[in-house]
């Protein structure tokens, strides 16, 4: 038992080194952007979404605090680069959409991180990139209903 307890450990450990390492490489990238990192992620969801998208869905779908987004989308409503329009529906909330100097900021900042993605996966190979996207959201779920399991933390 106590192999398997040092096994879970060390995977535990992989797992979480990997997930940081990905954050720090997003979070490097935004700063290399001249970005913050909420601002990054509204930048790379609008380029990448083919659905409208509001604050409220960015906020859920990227995993990002709803008042640190939508303090992101206040200071690139500010600077011209998003604009807020009602959505269809009494709570859909304001549909998200870029301007012509956000596209074109898009363009210079998240689109060669997005061209590199791309890369990256093309160099892996599609089918293990398909493979570890199953295994990552299995884990996500497992982990998930373990969490919530959790009927307080100390």
């Amino acid at each position: 038992m106590q192999e398997k307890q040092r096994q879970v450990y060390d995977l535990l450990e992989i797992t979480n080194r990997q997930f940081n390492e990905c954050n720090a490489l997003y979070h490097a990238a935004a700063q290399r952007c001249g970005l913050s990192d909420a601002a990054f992620w509204v930048l790379y969801a609008l380029c990448t979404t083919h659905e409208p998208q509001t604050q409220n869905r960015m906020a859920a779908e990227w995993g990002q605090p709803k008042q640190t987004l939508n303090s992101a989308v206040a200071a690139m409503v500010k600077k011209g680069l998003v604009e807020l329009s009602p959505g269809k529906g009494a709570h859909s909330g304001k549909i998200v959409t870029l301007t012509d100097e956000g596209r074109a900021l898009a363009a210079r900042t998240v689109g060669p991180v997005i061209a590199a993605e791309q890369q990256a996966m093309t160099r892996q190979g599609l089918a293990e990139v398909e493979q570890n996207c199953r295994l990552t959201q299995r884990y996500l779920e497992c982990l998930r209903q373990e969490f919530e399991a959790i009927s307080a933390f100390p």
